[in-house]
């Protein structure tokens, strides 16, 4: 199955300020569309029903913990990447983050070269997956 274009990006920040600057970051990325949530719930919602596969999370939000949230992600088993976005200072989050399936770990306060690179490095991965999709079919043809 082929991830269409434009990719969709699922923002998950209970902190309008934060979201919104990973928005504005995300969105001058072509062949992108950003999905900013402030409510980890319905991002989950939404991730299942939208087929989201670039996730990009806090860690430390009142109605869900990010780390909850990427398991979640990862019990869905549709290839969802999930970058960790964190201003908590734990070696052992950032443990846990890696071994539920975390991507990567990015440290508040957001570097902005960081969040991109997280970002082109998740947009090569689903890329690299279309590429293979694409030539499974065409050796079955």
């Amino acid at each position: 199955m082929f991830i269409e274009k434009p990719y969709k990006i699922a923002l998950i920040d209970d902190d309008p300020l934060i979201l919104s600057l990973m928005k504005q970051i995300v969105s001058k990325e072509k062949d992108v569309l950003v999905m900013p949530f402030q409510d980890p719930q319905e991002a989950l919602a939404e991730i299942r029903n939208q087929k989201i596969r670039l996730v990009f999370v806090d860690i430390n939000m009142p109605q869900m913990f990010g780390d909850d949230l990427l398991r979640a992600c990862m019990n869905m088993n549709q290839g969802i990447q999930v970058y960790v976005v964190t201003g908590v200072e734990s070696m052992l989050i950032v443990e846990r983050c890696f071994s539920v399936g975390a991507r990567d770990v990015l440290r508040k306060p957001l570097h902005i070269p960081d969040l991109q690179a997280a970002l082109r490095e998740g947009i090569e991965h689903i890329e690299r997956w279309n590429d293979r999709i694409g030539r499974s079919l065409r050796k079955l043809a």
